[in-house]
């Protein structure tokens, strides 16, 4: 049970999480018709994807607490904004959205970013 709890662990489960849902939120708005969106879109409630996409943002939000509780923050965000990354991955995979050049350059930058930050800090844990 406490690989479980690893914080670590519980960060990919954000990631995944978020991720997911926001692939699920997507495909609900657009299956309601553009008439049927009105102000505020609420056509799309009645879709199960939305619902869906809801429950793993509960759930996200979930995960995210015990990783806020286990890490530094600045560490902890730094790192989940590997989401940069996973929603422009998924929404072309899975979506068809396409990613210009300068979208895969900045995919780019996040990675190099994360790593950057991650890298002293696994560090210091294995010295721990």
């Amino acid at each position: 049970m406490s690989r479980l709890l690893h914080p670590h662990f519980q960060l990919f489960l954000t990631v995944a999480f978020i991720t997911v849902s926001e692939v699920f939120l997507k495909r609900g708005a657009d299956a309601t018709a553009p008439e049927d969106h009105g102000w505020l879109g609420l056509a799309s409630l009645a879709l199960p994807e939305v619902w869906l996409g809801a429950l793993l943002l509960a759930l996200s939000a979930i995960t995210w607490i015990f990783v806020v509780r286990a890490m530094p923050l600045y560490r902890a965000f730094t790192l989940c904004s590997v989401i940069h990354v996973t929603i422009p991955l998924c929404s072309w995979l899975f979506l068809g959205d396409q990613i210009s050049i300068v979208r895969w350059a900045g995919i780019t930058l996040v990675l190099a970013g994360i790593w950057v930050i991650a890298r002293p800090a696994s560090r210091i844990e294995e010295r721990a």
